[in-house]
């Protein structure tokens, strides 16, 4: 059995990270888990030396610090028997902030963080290798986070307004609509959009709208499948199921099946 933990942003840090998962695998057993797409970008961090790996990189082991950037499709990982990490989520509009780059340089891909953004502050690395608790560890990111928004903060309101659009309908909005809200063209605001977030307008909207099915479901675990693709915006059950394949390398039925607690 695994234990994880979420601690969600503090109001400092709300526009850009969306909260920090705490995970620790089991002490005897390997902990294999498959991350579905959710149009985040995650910053890796791990602890005592943990080994973590993923099944699109060959299985190499990833570096101390990782950027996971936005997913298009499923991530499978394994972290070793009583192997800790912290799982920093950035939001989609957020985490260009944080970062300082062109998000679509990181879509699909993972990167060693001080191939991104340089070397990591030697506090943060200290904590990380102590027998400091997770909380504090968690601390230490959330204000170098802060240090790092005081010299990396551009903001966008096209971005801003596009994404806070889009969550607004669940994903439930075309690219031509949501261009006339921001008073854009489609190709201006596909630009903008790829250079801010990662991934096309387009694309977000459907990852947003399958995220949304899949918290309908965890969150309603009684519902019936149809009723979840109808209410997610799906045309119908058959079209939510191709959409939980191509996005998350899942069926519905997975998220109720014995390894839901595996499924992120």
């Amino acid at each position: 059995m695994w234990n994880s933990e979420w601690y969600p942003a503090p109001t400092t840090l709300n526009a850009v990270l969306a909260g920090i998962w705490s995970v620790q695998a089991d002490q005897t057993e390997d902990l294999a888990a498959r991350v579905l797409p959710d149009g985040t970008t995650c910053m890796v961090f791990q602890r005592d030396g943990t080994e973590l790996r993923s099944c699109d990189d060959d299985g190499i082991p990833w570096s101390g610090v990782c950027i996971s950037g936005p997913r298009t499709g499923p991530l499978d990982i394994k972290l070793k028997a009583s192997g800790r990490i912290l799982i920093v989520q950035l939001r989609p509009a957020g985490a260009i902030h944080a970062l300082g780059v062109h998000m679509s340089l990181l879509a699909d891909t993972y990167e060693p963080l001080e191939a991104v953004i340089g070397s990591l502050s030697q506090r943060i690395g200290d904590c990380l290798l102590s027998e400091a608790t997770d909380i504090d560890c968690v601390h230490e990111i959330e204000n170098w986070l802060l240090t790092r928004l005081a010299s990396h903060h551009n903001p966008c309101a096209v971005t801003d307004a596009a994404v806070q659009e889009l969550d607004r309908h669940a994903g439930q909005i075309g690219v031509a609509e949501l261009a006339n809200h921001v008073n854009r063209s489609r190709r201006q605001l596909g630009r903008i959009v790829r250079q801010r977030v990662g991934i096309p307008p387009k694309l977000l909207a459907r990852i947003t709208r399958f995220h949304h099915a899949v918290q309908i479901s965890r969150a309603c675990p009684l519902f019936p499948w149809a009723k979840i693709a109808c209410d997610a915006g799906y045309s119908d059950q058959a079209h939510m199921s191709r959409e939980f394949s191509e996005l998350g390398g899942i069926r519905p039925s997975d998220l109720r099946g014995h390894d839901v607690d595996k499924i992120w």
